[in-house]
């Protein structure tokens, strides 16, 4: 396991080694109240489109990103059917491939360490659908700030390479939820969710991008205070 991943997995550990157990015999206690929670997982980002203009030549691209690291950490109070939270969350992708297209012309691009990543802070509210039982279904999302960070890379088109300075922009951010927890034990939950989340477009280095958005997974933990 890499360092980035050790020490999220050791809180989600911790936080459930807190939890006291539920009996068999017992019934489903209010939930209502604070909470910890600690989502880690991956996501899977979107094409992304940007636009420039060389020497008065609009220049475009489309760059084909890979999946990397996700994970959220926050507080949130329940209020029995509605929960609300505020949440940390970082989403990490590496920019694979790209096309270049310019003057009727285009070409692939062989994008050498590049990388995009993303930091928000996020508002949002969820609906607790109820069971009666220890299965609970969920949905919900939130709005915020999300900081766009654009790494430098270095692009081969027809033999000639261009270099993209790194860079970042803050933009609005945003985020839906699909999931299902388990009440564990008395004062913690676990759950498993599918995730969306999205930006306005933004700019690096003269280079205007189109929105970026990406699907993921989370598997984590709720602690109630």
């Amino acid at each position: 396991m890499n360092n980035a991943l050790r020490l999220p997995c050791l809180a989600l550990i911790c936080t459930l080694g807190l939890a006291a157990p539920l009996r068999a015999d017992e019934q489903v206690p209010d939930p209502k109240g604070f909470y910890a929670t600690l989502g880690l997982g991956a996501s899977w980002p979107q094409t992304v489109n940007g636009t420039t203009t060389v020497l008065g030549v609009p220049v475009s691209g489309s760059y084909e990103l890979g999946g990397g690291f996700s994970g959220d950490i926050g507080a949130g109070y329940d209020f029995g059917l509605v929960r609300t939270e505020l949440t940390y969350s970082y989403n990490n992708a590496t920019i694979n491939s790209g096309r270049i297209s310019a003057l009727g012309l285009s070409g692939s691009a062989a994008i050498n360490n590049g990388g995009v990543n993303t930091n928000s802070l996020l508002a949002s509210a969820y609906l607790d659908i109820p069971t009666k039982s220890r299965w609970v279904p969920y949905v919900g999302g939130g709005i915020g700030y999300t900081n766009v960070g654009w790494g430098g890379y270095s692009a081969t088109v027809a033999g000639v390479t261009a270099t993209q300075v790194a860079g970042n922009q803050g933009v609005f951010g945003y985020q839906a939820k699909l999931g299902l927890s388990y009440l564990a034990a008395k004062n913690a939950d676990v759950f498993l969710e599918g995730v969306y989340q999205g930006t306005t477009g933004f700019s690096v280095d003269q280079v205007n991008y189109d929105p970026l958005s990406s699907w993921g997974a989370k598997l984590g933990a709720r602690y109630r205070f």
